[in-house]
């Protein structure tokens, strides 16, 4: 190792372990100035799902100056909306009265994310295609509506990446104990009550019982029926109910299969499913399984608290092996390397020494 690559001495690291190495990211600071979005107000019409942009005095003032409406992609749509006795409301809240054209209040960004939302199961030319369709009213020129539209969808695409960063960052820092799937009886719940009490009860065992999980709401493809798929860690002699086996059938790979179910989540919502997780494959597959459901259903991951990313630690330079990453940024560590705490020394890296150092999520 040529010690000249490093520094003596990394304060404030951020450090993650991303399934073979522990990672450190030595600390920066970022004095550039946020800006502040500039909201810009237009109208537009919509009507069977089509938008139209409609002339107003602050556009015609922009035309003259030549100004393109896209470059701030938080330009607004002014909503004007007469409320009627009879009038109905779409998703978003808008009213609609019968088959007249609505004038909406929101940006440019938002109707890209609705429809981006509504042409989710396309692949990427189709999508970016239909997308561009729809919006390309809301543009002056062809150009200005394509260079929107591919920068937003990169923007979706680095998005999704940092969701899953995130999610197998905070997973390898626990020690899982389960994989678990519930589903919801009829006959004990509706889809909306068996999502806020099953919220619930776990908000509550994260809280009282020290469990920890993560994520993600999804549906059937044939069925359309809502269930949870997540990760936990039960401590042992926190869950209540016995383990029973249910013998069933799994019409996918035409075979008989046999799962094991909690009594206490069946009497309390219905049919669940148990499976032992270790750091073996599975946890792997568990992984992939909830990313996948992740990126199709453009979900959000359910977090319990306490959930971290990073672990900060000052980094001595005999602990760094080599650079890594774009531009050799973040530092591969040794296996037992030593953690400080503001020059501190704590302990080296360990279960236990990681419970004492701050945490980052």
């Amino acid at each position: 190792m040529d010690e000249e690559k490093f520094d003596a001495w990394y304060p404030q690291a951020k450090v993650y372990f991303d399934g073979s190495h522990y990672i450190a990211i030595p600390h920066t600071t970022n004095r550039a100035r946020r800006r502040k979005p500039h909201h810009e107000e237009i109208v537009v019409r919509q009507n069977d799902g089509k938008y139209e942009l409609v002339k107003t005095p602050r556009i015609e003032l922009e035309e003259i100056f030549e100004k393109s409406p896209w470059d701030d992609e938080q330009a607004a749509v002014e909503e004007v909306v007469e409320p009627g006795s009879n009038e109905a409301q779409n998703a978003n809240g808008a009213a609609i009265c019968g088959n007249q054209p609505v004038k909406r209040k929101v940006t440019r960004k938002q109707i890209f994310d609705e429809l981006y939302q509504k042409y989710l199961d396309l692949n990427r030319s189709e999508k970016i295609a239909a997308i561009y369709r729809d919006m390309r009213p809301l543009f002056k020129t062809d150009v200005a509506a394509e260079s929107f539209v591919n920068s937003n969808y990169e923007r979706k695409c680095r998005n999704l990446i940092a969701r899953r960063v995130r999610f197998v960052r905070k997973a390898l820092n626990q020690e899982f104990n389960y994989f678990v799937t519930f589903t919801y009886d009829d006959n004990k719940h509706t889809e909306e009550s068996f999502k806020q009490k099953l919220k619930r009860l776990l908000w509550n065992a994260a809280d009282r019982k020290m469990w920890r999980y993560m994520g993600v709401w999804e549906r059937g493809k044939k069925t359309n029926r809502l269930h949870f798929h997540g990760l936990f860690y039960i401590p042992e002699g926190t869950l209540s109910g016995e383990f029973e086996i249910i013998d069933g059938y799994n019409f996918k790979k035409n075979e008989r299969r046999r799962t094991k179910q909690n009594t206490f989540f069946a009497e309390k919502f219905g049919r669940n499913e148990f499976e032992e997780l270790d750091r073996g494959p599975f946890f792997g597959h568990a992984l992939a399984y909830i990313i996948k459901y992740m990126e199709k259903s453009n979900e959000k991951i359910m977090y319990s608290r306490g959930l971290y990313q990073y672990f900060i630690s000052d980094i001595q330079n005999e602990d760094v092996l080599t650079r890594t990453g774009q531009e050799g940024k973040k530092l591969v560590l040794t296996d037992d390397f030593k953690c400080w705490s503001e020059g501190v020394y704590v302990g080296r890296v360990s279960e236990e020494t990681i419970k004492e150092l701050e945490k980052c999520t």
